[in-house]
């Protein structure tokens, strides 16, 4: 059952990749200012998109995950999602934060006549697989700075006074200069195998979000990324910092905790469905892993 005043994140179930469109061919900018429980499940499920992204907490706290690593982001703090890059957003210690985001093409605030700015400012960052995030908190030099900015390009998209596309481009391309700064040694320093980890782990995860109800092995996971099954286990933990078939048991557990607050199935039926043989194993790695039962979470999040 859905929520009233609630909407399907809209995805596609088979790739992941967000099916929204961010702002038209004239202007490739999309800004969204809402509740993280506007979608079904709570939250921003696992997605991805072409577009770069500028997401900020308004009111509570969001935890934002992505292949590289986890960020516990609190009010006035964001984070740079790079393009492609596979991410979620879910609230942190509070039932529903508000946020603001910009997701834009990098590509608008070049000038189209010449390729010096891609070549030398767009693709860098861009093409850097190793950085699918940049955390902007109070620490981050430049925190207030791009906070201001991203401030201008809401504004001036809300209000669309004459001239308001040169503002949001003119504002977008100061905030890429300055990430483009702040990453520029570990764009230098990148190590030379971190593109191919982590084409092979989008590759594992698309497999793994797509199949994750069948009754995966290891070998499974590995051979949808044309690896062995070592050199899968060292790429999940270079990127993920944890083994394939973890990764796999938590992502069954955030499924079934959406089944769990989306539908009235019984807890039995829902353990099964999302790929556990065995009720007993499944509410003692739910309770690990979210801290309470399964029927406790049902209760207390409904």
């Amino acid at each position: 059952m859905q929520q009233a005043g609630r909407i399907s994140f809209p995805l596609d179930s088979e790739t992941n990749r967000e099916t929204r469109s961010h702002g038209d061919s004239g202007l490739p900018v999309g800004v969204y200012f809402s509740r993280s429980n506007i979608f079904t499940q709570g939250y921003s499920p696992w997605h991805w998109h072409k577009e770069t992204e500028l997401y900020f907490v308004v009111e509570g706290s969001v935890q934002v995950s992505t292949p590289a690593g986890e960020y516990i982001l609190r009010e006035m703090e964001g984070c740079f999602i790079n393009a492609n890059c596979l991410h979620s957003m879910r609230p942190h210690e509070c039932d529903y934060a508000l946020f603001q985001s910009v997701v834009f093409d990098p590509f608008f605030i070049a000038s189209g006549n010449t390729l010096l700015v891609e070549e030398k400012y767009i693709y860098p960052l861009l093409k850097c697989r190793q950085i699918q995030a940049i955390l902007i908190d109070y620490d981050f030099p430049w925190h207030s700075y791009i906070y201001e900015r991203l401030g201008t390009v809401i504004f001036a998209q809300r209000r669309k006074t004459f001239g308001y596309e040169i503002i949001i481009r003119n504002a977008l391309s100061e905030i890429w200069l300055k990430l483009l700064s702040f990453s520029e040694d570990e764009i230098k320093n990148a190590p030379k195998n971190a593109d191919l980890d982590f084409e092979r782990i989008q590759i594992m995860l698309e497999m793994i979000h797509t199949d994750y109800e069948k009754n995966l092995t290891l070998e499974d996971i590995a051979s949808s990324a044309n690896i062995s099954e070592s050199a899968c286990c060292r790429c999940f933990q270079r990127c993920l910092k944890q083994s394939p078939i973890d990764y796999l048991v938590e992502y069954r557990i955030h499924k079934a905790a959406d089944l769990l607050l989306g539908t009235d199935l019984p807890v039995t039926g829902i353990s099964y469905r999302v790929g556990f043989n065995s009720t007993s194993y499944f509410s003692n790695r739910f309770k690990q892993i979210l801290g309470m039962s399964p029927r406790e979470y049902r209760t207390k999040k409904k």
